[in-house]
C-alpha cells in the first residue's frame, strides 16, 4: 500500500471581547477680517453697487491695495453689512478686485465686509482598546 498524507483536522472558535475608544480633539482658530468703505456715485451703475478693493480700509484703518480683498473658498465665508444691517448672502459677489452688491445703495452709506477664514482647523484622534481574543481548538 502506498504512503498517504495524514492530515490533522481541527476546529477553532474565536471570541473577541472588549471595546475600542476613539477620542478626537478639534481646534478651530478662525481669522476674522473686516473692511469698510463708503459708497460713492461712481460705484453705482444699473442697480448694482460695485466697490473696488482700493476703496476699502482694513481693521487697522490701512487702505486695501487693488486686488487685495480676500477671495472666498470652501474654508471661508463672508458677510456684508450695509449701513450696519446684515445683507442676504445671495446679494453679494466678492472677488480680490471688488465687492459687488446687487442693489443700488445711497451715496455715502457705509459698507462693511466681514471675512471669516476657517482654514486653520486641526484635528487629532487617539484610539485605545481593551480587546481580548479567546481561541478554543477542538481536536
Amino acid at each position: 500500500m502506498p504512503a498517504e498524507l495524514i492530515k490533522l483536522v481541527l476546529s477553532a472558535a474565536n471570541t473577541v471581547t472588549g471595546d475600542v475608544t476613539v477620542s478626537t480633539t478639534t481646534d478651530v482658530s478662525p481669522v476674522i477680517s473686516r473692511y469698510a468703505a463708503n459708497v460713492t456715485a461712481l460705484m453705482i451703475l444699473g442697480g448694482v453697487t460695485t466697490i473696488p478693493a482700493a476703496s476699502f480700509r482694513d481693521d487697522n484703518g490701512d487702505p486695501v491695495p487693488a486686488g487685495g480683498l480676500p477671495v472666498p473658498d470652501a474654508s471661508s465665508a463672508f458677510n456684508v453689512f450695509v449701513n450696519g444691517v446684515l445683507q442676504q448672502g445671495e446679494l453679494s459677489t466678492l472677488t480680490a478686485n471688488s465687492l459687488a452688491i446687487n442693489a443700488g445703495i445711497l451715496l455715502g452709506v457705509p459698507v462693511v465686509l466681514e471675512f471669516q477664514d476657517f482654514s486653520n482647523v486641526t484635528s487629532s484622534s487617539a484610539a485605545s482598546n481593551t480587546l481580548g481574543v479567546t481561541t478554543t481548538i477542538d481536536t
